[in-house]
């Protein structure tokens, strides 16, 4: 097969390291296999950009590969994520395009740790694994200090510089290895924001979208090897490594001025596995309270540090004076962290504490009606009331919010079966009967019934005062379901009188009365 188009070098990279990420071993051996056997029906790259390929499986698939958002990519196939058939059209187009499809597959499943690129190893002034951090990040700037220049409209060029970073450490001690690569991720988001920068204050906006669906997977390994580090079994002579990691990301967190990162949350990621012990968090707080005489009152580091003293205060058990900190920071800025506080005193169900964070919440979302930023404020609200029924109306904080809150209302009123405050909100809200999901609208039917007829009345009500024929035949049609729920209470006689009582109040409505008897609703 011959392709008109070859995908440069950095999106290359870009889709190997994607497909490492976003694959189980398991989907890239199936992968592998398929391409082994030759069911790549045809593949060619299209704008230079993307992949386009053909796979015959059960059926013929059709496959996607985007090498600017590899989210973008997808495959005709039932399987839901990345699959099987993606892989194998990139075996295949890297093999046409004169790469070593088998060492790429080897790599991928962890069979091979990637070979650092010539250059780097024949480097003289490239440090050893004896060397601390600090000979370590001397040498990232010198050798790629400048790399950010390379980034015009992508910042795909930084994919090959990380990939060389890390290949250094590749047959080091995974312990040790974890603490360079995250200095490996954090030196290359260094220059990931100068590139940034550089860009045309005009055309901002689109560089920092293409800049973050590059990005967002290093922020994602950032994030899981982070979390692997574990202070309480930290070697002596890996402290240096988390120290110096730890100063970096408090360096960029305090920066003024326009920022792609979020820095700040970096931070925390990391600082969340050091907290549990006091010989950390005594040192960090002194780093933070000199940071603090220099930080300007409403600035985006004055905020950081509010939020980094907090975080050492509820590691404390001093939940009363963390909200204090946070009374002048941007609320905004601190959000994800604040919330992180309160799942974490729901989790022990220390309650005065959660109820503490929660006020906070409230009086800092009072105002919002933004579903999406309430959103974690109303799932907190649920697993509260889960928890502990009876003791706090959770509820009734959501209830603040209505309409905004009335998805996770509904929901969490149908989850704990109380059938009345969720007919009840229908009412409140407006919504009819035929409006709602037909699965949950029987599911309250069946278990108790009888709190839908006040909405049912209200919906006939609604639609006869449309006065027009649609609304005529929408109210004989609620009306023949309400009959049914009538009877099925033992209620005929109810019925009957309330049917008599309607057809007289609206006598002169001849339309409605001629739907009615169309509908049978009257005898």
């Amino acid at each position: 097969m011959d392709t008109p188009i070859r995908l440069a070098d950095e999106r290359l990279v870009y889709l190997e390291e994607q497909m490492a990420v976003h694959l189980p071993r398991h989907i890239i051996s199936r992968g592998w296999e398929y391409y082994r056997a030759r069911k790549v029906l045809t593949f060619e790259v299209v704008d230079d950009r993307t992949v386009y390929g053909a796979v015959d499986g059960s059926k013929v698939y059709g496959v996607v590969l985007d090498a600017d958002h590899y989210p973008y990519s997808r495959c005709s196939c039932p399987y839901e994520g990345y699959c099987k058939h993606m892989a194998a059209v990139f075996f295949a187009y890297a093999a046409n395009a004169g790469e070593d499809a088998e060492t790429i597959y080897l790599r991928a499943t962890g069979d091979v740790t990637p070979a650092p690129p010539a250059p780097a190893a024949s480097d003289p002034n490239r440090p050893d694994r004896a060397d601390g951090p600090e000979a370590w990040r001397a040498w990232f700037e010198a050798a790629f200090g400048a790399a950010w220049k390379q980034c015009r409209q992508s910042v795909h060029p930084m994919s090959a510089v990380l990939t060389e970073l890390k290949g250094t450490a590749r047959d080091w001690e995974k312990r040790r290895q974890r603490l360079h690569w995250l200095h490996a991720i954090e030196f290359v988001l260094e220059q990931v924001e100068l590139a940034y920068a550089a860009t045309d204050p005009y055309s901002r906006y689109y560089y920092e979208m293409s800049f973050t669906r590059t990005v967002d997977p290093w922020i994602l390994q950032f994030n899981e090897l982070a979390v692997e580090v574990d202070s309480r079994v930290l070697p002596a002579d890996d402290e240096a490594w988390v120290e110096a990691l730890l100063a970096a990301l408090r360096r960029r967190a305090l920066l003024s001025g326009p920022s792609l990162l979020r820095w700040d949350l970096l931070y925390h990621v990391l600082w969340e596995r050091l907290a549990g012990q006091d010989e950390w968090r005594i040192r960090e707080q002194a780093e933070l309270e000199r940071a603090a005489v220099g930080a300007e009152r409403g600035s985006k580091g004055y905020t950081f540090v509010q939020a980094a003293l907090a975080a050492l205060d509820v590691a404390a058990q001093r939940d009363e004076a963390a909200v204090a900190r946070l009374a002048d920071a941007d609320f905004d800025r601190c959000t994800e962290l604040v919330y992180g506080f309160a799942e974490q005193r729901l989790e022990v169900r220390d309650w005065p504490r959660f109820g503490l964070w929660m006020d906070y919440l409230h009086e800092q979302l009072a105002a919002c009606r933004n579903a999406v930023i309430l959103r974690p404020y109303f799932q907190l609200c649920r697993k509260a009331d889960l928890r502990e029924p009876g003791e706090t109306d959770w509820c009734a904080r959501m209830v603040h919010f209505l309409p905004v809150a009335y998805q996770e209302l509904a929901a969490h009123w149908l989850e704990t079966r109380q059938y009345r405050e969720w007919a009840d909100l229908q009412m409140y809200v407006g919504v009819r009967p035929d409006e709602l999901d037909v699965q949950e609208l029987r599911a309250v039917s069946r278990a108790a019934g009888e709190v839908l007829i006040p909405l049912y009345h209200q919906a006939v009500d609604e639609a006869i005062h449309a006065r027009n024929r649609q609304g005529y035949r929408t109210a004989a049609k609620l009306l023949k379901r309400l009959e049914k729920l009538y009877r099925a209470h033992g209620a005929a006689e109810r019925w009957e009188r309330y049917v008599d009582a309607l057809a007289q109040r609206y006598a002169r409505l001849r339309a409605l009365q001629e739907e009615l008897w169309k509908g049978k609703v009257l005898q």
